[in-house]
């Protein structure tokens, strides 16, 4: 009887032993820690020892180098990157640390013992700045208007013939700016967005049939055809191949799902049709004798005579377009074959030296590398000699001090240069008025009769080939629209 006495107090005292040796550090890291709001003996935090440390103090220590990458938004393989730097990203490390002080328990001051606490990681929580957000998000311009009406038809553009589709899907923008904010946070770092982010329509039967020709109307109004002309290009814009497939007097400008109007379209375009064409598609092109040109004033002139300018072969290249239109290749580049080539072949093909001579004006600019080198006045060919003619022309020669002989004169100049056959620009000696209206009663036999001290100055500078353009905006001018 008296071992189990002893046996039960030996006991008890086991257990209020034990007790004291758990409720004492309990106690203590209550008392000294958790009261103190510190952390408890044997807490690591990504590597920094904290025992007994508050938030702030760990918030001081610990390294905050993290750097989200950047996100990557696909949308139609087209990518989109959200830069964390301007959509105001911050990172939070308090929450987290304040989250491990909240979690420590006294009463479980034993695991303090173990390994765990010695590893503890953290990483911050990551916030965005909203108007940055809100700012970077209307930036990527993702919004599309809902169509007003639900027909799908195909209509003839500037564009050619394109797709009018009323019930296509509609990007949901505000659901894709959900997502990926909430990606960001997430720290995602590449996202797709796929059909479920799009609102769609069901399509009936005609519908998709007008849909599916669309698509083989397309893939014939979109062959590609560049035309090179020195250092500019003209492509066959998909418009001009629209009318070219139209095989009616009348095109076709709406197909709707009943597909009227598809039968006067023929993917296979009319070889007379293709040889006018291309007999309009390269007459700004074709400049010989068919010059376009706008004076010092802005105004525009068209001087269909001269020798100067590039001259296409105009039916080499209608019988290359047929061949090309009737070939099934879908794209070509041409360079066309030159009959009588200018200086240049671009549209503007006498460059920016040249001799410009308004006829009305009875006045002459000389261009050096587009700056005004001469101006003066002139005289030109009189009424009773039939006046001087319009004229594309250039310098073919120079000849100082010659003697000019025709039917009635004999004239000595000192500056000749000559610009077709016996026509120049020269001095005149025996002349003191020059410009006004001078040349309607008193004027040359065709020549351009330029003022002796103006005259020097533009002998000793134009150079053999220099363009000369003679014309007159009252026989010449052309009204633009």
């Amino acid at each position: 009887m008296k071992k189990n006495k002893k046996l039960i107090i030996f006991i008890l005292i086991a257990i209020i032993m034990l007790g004291l040796m758990y409720l004492g550090p309990a106690y203590y890291y209550a008392h000294n820690y958790t009261d103190q709001k510190c952390y408890l003996f044997g807490t690591y935090i990504n590597g920094i020892y904290c025992t007994g440390l508050s938030v702030d103090e760990v918030y001081e220590l610990i390294p905050k180098d993290y750097k989200p990458n950047n996100t990557v938004m696909v949308i139609k393989d087209r990518s989109y990157i959200a830069d964390m730097t301007k959509i105001g990203y911050e990172s939070d490390y308090r929450t987290p640390l304040l989250q491990i002080l909240n979690n420590q328990n006294p009463y479980l001051w034993f695991k303090q013992i173990g390994k765990e606490n010695r590893d503890l990681t953290i990483e911050p929580v990551i916030s965005v700045s909203e108007d940055g957000y809100n700012s970077f998000f209307d930036s990527l311009d993702l919004k599309e208007d809902k169509p007003t009406q639900n027909d799908v038809y195909i209509e003839l553009t500037d564009n050619g013939y394109e797709l009018i589709d009323g019930k296509k899907p509609i990007l949901n923008a505000d659901k894709v700016k959900s997502y990926l904010l909430e990606s960001i946070k997430n720290g995602t770092e590449s996202i797709n967005i796929d059909d479920t982010f799009y609102e769609t329509q069901e399509y009936s039967i005609a519908e998709k049939n007008l849909i599916g020709y669309f698509e083989e109307l397309e893939s014939h109004q979109r062959r590609l055809v560049t035309y090179v002309f020195g250092k500019e290009t003209k492509k066959i814009s998909k418009r001009e191949w629209a009318e070219l497939m139209n095989t009616g007097d009348e095109i076709v400008t709406r197909i709707n799902p009943d597909m009227k109007g598809r039968e006067n379209i023929s993917y296979t375009i009319d070889e007379d049709k293709a040889a006018d064409f291309m007999g309009e598609f390269l007459d700004e092109y074709n400049t010989y004798n068919n010059r376009y040109f706008k004076g010092h004033n802005g105004a525009l002139v068209h001087v269909t005579k001269g020798n100067y300018g590039n001259k296409l072969d105009i039916q080499r290249e209608k019988n290359w377009f047929r061949e090309f239109v009737n070939s099934g290749l879908d794209y070509a580049t041409r360079t066309p074959v030159y009959l009588i080539e200018a200086k240049y072949r671009e549209k503007n093909d006498f460059g920016d030296t040249f001799i410009e001579v308004s006829l009305d004006e009875q006045y002459m600019w000389y261009y050096v590398d587009g700056e005004i080198y001469v101006e003066t006045p002139i005289t030109s060919g009189s009424y009773a000699h039939g006046g001087t003619d319009p004229r594309v022309v250039y310098v073919y020669t120079k000849i100082p001090n010659k003697w000019l002989t025709g039917p009635t004169w004999h004239s000595f100049v000192k500056y000749w240069v000559a610009i077709q056959g016996a026509i120049g620009i020269h001095d005149a000696s025996w002349r003191s008025v020059y410009g006004g209206d001078e040349y309607k009663y008193n004027g040359s036999h065709g020549c351009i009769n330029t003022p002796a001290e103006a005259m020097k100055e533009i002998y000793d500078k134009v150079e053999i080939g220099t363009p000369v353009i003679v014309y007159s905006i009252e026989k010449n001018g052309v009204k633009e629209e």
